[in-house]
């Protein structure tokens, strides 16, 4: 005997809606939390490399312009520090959006909760 479409509906409702209503959270500190992180951790990875923090901290020691008279090794130790600092600093600023970023992923889903439960009970 075929299922009628009210029958069908409430299994699809009950079975699939209410079952990703339950599941989300889970997937939310799980899988979500995951890729939350890894998005986190390769954004940190290209600000480092956009910036070349990586490749300034190597060259440090070098002369720039091939200038390797001692005046121009101390000149270019000076402006390369300097330009250290700026881009640490720029470095520090968006690693800090970004830690505050993955902390709003972990907050938000409890303040959503909190928000649902505050509106029923009132």
């Amino acid at each position: 005997m075929p299922e009628s479409a009210v029958v069908k509906a409430t299994r699809f409702v009950l079975g699939d809606v209410l079952f990703d209503v339950f599941r989300f959270p889970v997937w939310w500190y799980t899988t979500g939390t995951k890729n939350a992180a890894q998005f986190t951790w390769q954004e940190f990875l290209s600000i480092l490399n956009r910036l070349s923090i990586p490749i300034l901290v190597r060259n440090l020691g070098k002369p720039m312009y091939g200038d390797y008279s001692k005046s121009g090794r101390i000149i270019s130790f000076f402006v390369r520090i300097i330009v250290f600092v700026f881009r640490f600093f720029g470095m520090l600023i968006w690693s800090v959006v970004l830690l505050a970023g993955f902390i709003a992923w972990l907050a938000l889903m409890p303040a959503i909760v909190y928000q649902i439960v505050r509106q029923f009970i009132g």
